[in-house]
């Protein structure tokens, strides 16, 4: 149906008052049907930036970018992506947040910060695990036909040095550390380590695993640390740093039993699900035990466990 002129001058009235008011007025415009409009939102919120990239998925990749909470709550609400009712990868929206917006932890109640963090980054973090199902597929088929030049070059991508594993066990450690990591544990992980999207790091650097670097240009330097030489490493965007903490995961000796208990062959299609492998990740943590419970806390509370079935 076709508006008239006086109720388009009422929705532009709506959007300044939104704009003016920020987050207290953030439902107001997650509930009206301008949402539905890419070229309205674009002229009144110039600094949010989103565009389509290359394809993946079914549909092409919606890259988005703002410094606002309230944005990018009202975009998740147009483009229908949220966490608690994702059920398969086919209604999964193809979409990649660049960097978390500044003033998330004002967004209030909690859950609906927990909300507009876990559902913003599981696209991501799919993704991330598609492309090493992918990676491990291509590994299944060089081990069936002894393609050791395919071997080496995903070895290389992952960072395993094949010199320093013996030659009869070389398929079994490439398929122990070429494989997805359940998504509810790293949702979870995600939450616990950035405080749910709110930390410095987070923020700064889109550090949302807190993996060490002694590399202080590399990183940010906590106020304080039992080690002054290190820094938590920062990277350009979000998905740099869910790739590299699923690359740690894969690799890391210190992860060697969560590895272990997760292990599959080739014909296994079932993943072990987050809440399970949760128990071997008391390594991540100097709490252990404690960062153990955290971890299934989160995962059980937020009904994380029903997205696992994604990958």
């Amino acid at each position: 149906m076709k508006k008239n002129k006086s109720n388009f001058r009422i929705d532009i009235i709506i959007i300044f008052i939104v704009l003016l008011l920020g987050p207290v007025a953030g439902l107001i415009l997650s509930r009206t049907n301008l949402l539905e409009q890419f070229d309205l939102l674009e002229d009144v919120i110039p600094e949010t930036n989103y565009y389509n990239q290359k394809k993946s998925f079914n549909e092409d990749e919606i890259v988005f970018s703002s410094p606002k909470s309230l944005h990018l709550e009202s975009f998740l609400y147009q483009i229908k992506l949220d966490y608690k009712v994702v059920s398969n990868i086919d209604n999964l929206p193809n979409f990649d947040l660049l960097s978390l917006p500044k003033d998330l932890s004002s967004i209030e109640p909690t859950s609906r910060r927990k909300a507009i963090f876990l559902s913003s980054i599981l696209p991501l973090i799919v993704k991330s695990n598609i492309n090493i199902l992918n990676d491990r597929k291509k590994l299944c088929q060089a081990i069936k036909s002894n393609d050791v030049e395919t071997k080496l070059e995903i070895a290389q991508k992952y960072f395993i040095d094949l010199s320093k594993i013996e030659k009869i066990m070389i398929d079994k450690e490439l398929l122990r550390k070429v494989d997805a990591v359940p998504i509810s544990l790293v949702l979870a992980q995600a939450a616990a380590e950035s405080g749910w999207g709110t930390s410095r790091f987070a923020l700064e650097g889109n550090a949302l695993f807190g993996q060490w670097t002694w590399d202080k240009s590399k990183g940010i330097e906590p106020k304080s640390a039992s080690d002054q030489k290190a820094a938590v490493r920062k990277f350009n965007n979000l998905k740099d740093s869910i790739f590299s903490y699923l690359i740690n995961l894969n690799t890391h000796k210190a992860y060697s039993s969560m590895r272990a208990k997760r292990n599959r062959n080739c014909n296994q299609k079932k993943l072990i699900s987050g809440y399970e492998l949760a128990n071997w990740m008391g390594n991540y943590a100097v709490t252990r035990d404690e960062y153990i419970k955290l971890l299934r806390n989160i995962i059980k509370k937020n009904k994380l466990g029903n997205l696992d079935d994604l990958v």
